[in-house]
C-alpha cells in the first residue's frame, strides 16, 4: 500500500509520531511515497525530520502558535493576528497539497493534526482514504475527562481539531493508556521512536528538564542558585549566560535527550505529549508543566497524572517534584506502548480492506 503523510512540524511530536510511523509502515512492506510539512519557514525541514526522516518530504507554509514573550502565555489573539496576513500563502499551500497528492496517488493519507490538511480534505475531496493522527482527538471522546472550569479553551482546542479532522474516515487517538473508543474515534498507543527499547535504565541523580518556552529555564537557574546540591541537564535551543554549576546545557538533540532521559530520575517539562509518553516508558516520573492558556497541554498533565505517569504542577515546582519522587509507583506502560505496531497496522490495513469491500 502506498502511503502519504501530512504532517504538521511545530514542535517535535508530530514529527516523532511520522517518523515511528514510516518506520513500521516499511518494515511491514508499505511505501511513504511522500511527507507534506506544513511549518513557519517552508524553506528549512525542521530539524528532527531533517535528521530522522528517511523519506520524501517537501514543505509548505502553515499557521503556528504564538506566545506572549512576557507572560510567557499561549496567546491565541497573536496566533490570528499572525495567520490573518498569510491567508494568500496558506490558498497556495492547500494547492500545493492537492498537487502532490494527486501526482503520487496514495491509497492513504494520513494527517498528523495539520490545520491545513484538514482544510485540504474537505475542499478538494481526494480520492484516497484519510486517517487522522494525534492524541489531541482523544480529546473529542465522550468518555475523556476534561479539566473543569476550562470551558472556553477547551471549545477552541476542539475547534482547531475538528478542522483538522474535516473529510477523515477516522480518528485515531494516541493515548498515554488504554482507553475506550468512541463512533469514529479509535484509542491507539503512541507512536514513539524505535530506539527507545535500546535504552537500559539507571539512575544517576539528576533532573532532566526540557521547556519548549525557553523563557520557562530562568526559574530552574533561579532554583538551582539556591539549591547546589540539586543536579540537572537542560535542553534548550538558545544560548545561555552565567549557568550554575549544578547545571549542565544541552543543545536540542533527539538521540542525546533519549540517552539522558534514560539515565535521570526524573523529567520536568511542559506536558508535551511525547517527552511524557517517552518518560513513562523508561520508567522516569514527570513533573508537568503546562504553557500558561495552553488547553492542550493541561489537558496532557491531567490525563498522565490519571496514567501514573507523574504529577501536574501549574508552576515549575522542584521541591513538589522532589517530594513526589520520594513515593512514586512506577506502573509498566511498556506493555501498552509495546502493541503500538499491530494495533496501527490492523487499523490502517483494515482501511483499505473497507475501501474494496466498497
Amino acid at each position: 500500500m502506498k502511503f502519504a503523510f501530512i504532517i504538521q512540524g511545530e514542535g517535535r511530536g508530530h514529527q516523532t509520531q511520522a517518523i515511528s510511523l514510516a518506520e513500521m509502515l516499511m518494515s511491514n512492506g508499505h511505501e511513504v511515497a511522500v511527507a507534506l510539512v506544513g511549518t513557519i519557514n517552508p524553506k528549512k525541514l525542521p530539524v528532527l525530520l531533517a535528521e530522522k526522516g528517511n523519506f520524501k518530504m517537501e514543505t509548505f507554509q502553515s499557521p503556528s502558535l504564538v506566545y506572549d514573550p512576557k507572560t510567557k502565555a499561549l496567546s491565541l489573539p497573536k496566533t490570528v493576528k499572525n495567520a490573518l496576513p498569510n491567508l494568500r500563502k496558506y490558498i497556495l499551500s492547500i494547492k500545493k497539497i492537492r498537487n502532490t497528492i494527486d501526482l503520487h496517488q496514495p491509497d492513504i493519507i494520513v494527517n498528523f493534526y495539520d490545520f491545513l490538511g484538514g482544510l485540504y480534505s474537505a475542499f478538494c475531496n481526494p480520492k484516497a482514504r484519510v486517517i487522522c493522527v494525534g492524541h489531541q482527538y482523544l480529546l473529542l471522546n465522550r468518555n475523556f475527562n476534561h479539566p473543569k472550569n476550562h470551558w472556553f479553551d477547551r471549545q477552541i482546542v476542539n475547534f482547531n481539531t475538528r478542522i483538522t479532522a474535516l473529510g477523515a474516515d477516522k480518528l485515531l487517538a494516541l493515548s498515554y493508556s488504554e482507553f475506550p473508543d468512541d463512533k469514529g474515534i479509535v484509542t491507539v498507543p503512541p507512536l514513539l521512536r524505535n530506539e527507545l527499547v535500546f535504552y537500559s535504565t539507571e539512575n544517576h541523580g539528576y533532573i532532566l528538564v526540557y521547556l519548549t518556552q525557553a523563557e520557562l529555564v530562568s526559574e530552574i537557574f533561579d532554583y538551582a542558585k539556591e539549591n547546589p546540591q540539586v543536579k540537572f541537564e537542560v535542553f534548550i535551543d538558545k544560548t545561555v549566560k552565567e549557568v550554575p554549576n549544578n547545571i549542565n546545557i544541552n543543545p536540542i538533540s533527539s538521540s542525546v535527550f533519549i540517552q539522558k532521559m534514560a539515565k535521570c530520575s526524573g523529567i520536568i517539562s511542559t506536558a508535551g505529549f511525547e517527552s511524557v509518553c517517552e518518560a513513562m516508558y523508561l520508567g522516569k516520573p514527570a513533573l508537568m508543566v503546562p504553557i500558561k492558556k495552553h488547553y492542550e497541554q493541561l489537558c496532557n498533565a491531567h490525563d498522565a497524572e490519571r496514567a501514573g505517569g507523574g504529577v501536574y504542577s501549574p508552576i515549575i515546582d522542584v521541591s513538589l517534584f522532589l517530594n513526589y519522587l520520594k513515593q512514586h509507583n512506577n506502573h509498566n506502560h511498556q506493555a501498552w506502548i509495546n502493541q503500538s505496531e499491530s494495533i496501527f497496522m490492523r487499523e490502517l490495513e483494515l482501511e483499505v480492506e473497507e475501501d474494496i469491500v466498497v
